[in-house]
């Protein structure tokens, strides 16, 4: 979720630089997850034209021709009305629990378990949306497959190119900076103690780009394989080289990412706990603000005002 207490401690538990499902599918997936959870007055407004967001996102991959993209945009519709019924309301139950675990000093225990039912939230909405992606992808010509994979092709071949010149002390600017960028939103200026703490945390962390890299690579020759041989049942093979992602990743891919999730939690939590009065009064007011914007969001299921 997009707050300290879960985005810092959820979405990048597993890893900052690790993808459960392929790019493209956790991509758009996240593209209304996160726009859903930004704290700001323009939730609403935001969430209401996610559609539009979600095809410019997808137009980076593949060119939809009329008829493509009126059946995408039904099929679309139809899973974000399941997002506002279904999952919204949980979202609204999270962000009462987030102000719960701050009155209540930040326990650990109750961080972990925020922490992972935001990662069930993400996995809940992962399966539809794949399933959109897939029944998008069966209305593809030979041109538009082959158009796909190529993008794919290209776009690592970018990743590569910028995130491996980085150096590891440059790597690790990078980290700090998307953590304070991230815990600012939400608390304004950093403390020299709390700006001190993420520095000590992210100094802790394995480099995990390389690995995240090397895996995707792979991904991308095995589904190119599938989409271009576009065999009858070749969904089917789709989905199962998703369900075998984590299975696949190198043992020390996998010790990375479960350290550098404990690092994270562990920093995240150390920041909120030392925030001062006045970062308190801003991180509480965005909380209840994002909460009361998705109630509004998701109703006649919920109710407006904070239990």
């Amino acid at each position: 979720m997009q707050c300290p207490i879960t985005r810092c401690a959820a979405t990048d538990r597993r890893s900052l630089d690790r993808s459960l499902l392929p790019r493209l599918t956790r991509g758009l997936a996240w593209c209304l997850i996160l726009l859903t959870l930004s704290s700001c007055s323009a939730t609403q407004f935001i969430y209401n034209r996610v559609d539009i967001l979600v095809r410019w996102y997808l137009d980076d991959y593949v060119s939809l021709d009329r008829e493509q993209q009126a059946l995408f945009d039904v099929r679309l519709e139809a899973l974000l009305d399941w997002h506002r019924r279904e999952e919204l309301p949980a979202y609204v139950v999270l962000l009462d629990d987030a102000l719960t675990i701050l009155n209540e000093g930040v326990p650990l225990d109750d961080t972990r378990v925020m922490a992972d039912r935001i990662e069930e939230a993400a996995i809940r909405f992962q399966d539809p949306f794949l399933e959109l992606l897939l029944s998008t992808g069966e209305d593809l010509s030979a041109d538009q497959r082959q158009e796909f994979v190529n993008v794919l092709l290209s776009k690592q071949e970018e990743f590569e190119e910028d995130r491996l010149a980085r150096s590891d002390a440059e790597y690790r600017e990078d980290l700090e900076a998307r953590f304070e960028k991230q815990l600012s939103r939400y608390l304004g200026s950093l403390t020299a103690e709390q700006t001190n703490r993420v520095t000590a945390g992210v100094a802790e962390m394995t480099r995990l780009d390389r690995f995240w890299l090397e895996d995707r690579r792979v991904w991308i020759a095995e589904l190119s394989l599938i989409l271009l041989d576009a065999q009858p049942d070749w969904p089917d093979h789709v989905r199962a080289l998703i369900a075998g992602r984590d299975d696949a990743l190198l043992p020390a891919y996998r010790e990375g990412i479960d350290h550098n999730g404990e690092v994270i939690l562990q920093l995240s939590r150390d920041v909120l706990i030392a925030r001062t009065d006045k970062q308190d009064r801003k991180l509480r007011n965005r909380l209840q603000s994002l909460r009361d914007d998705l109630a509004a969001l998701a109703m006649p299921n919920v109710e407006t005002v904070n239990p």
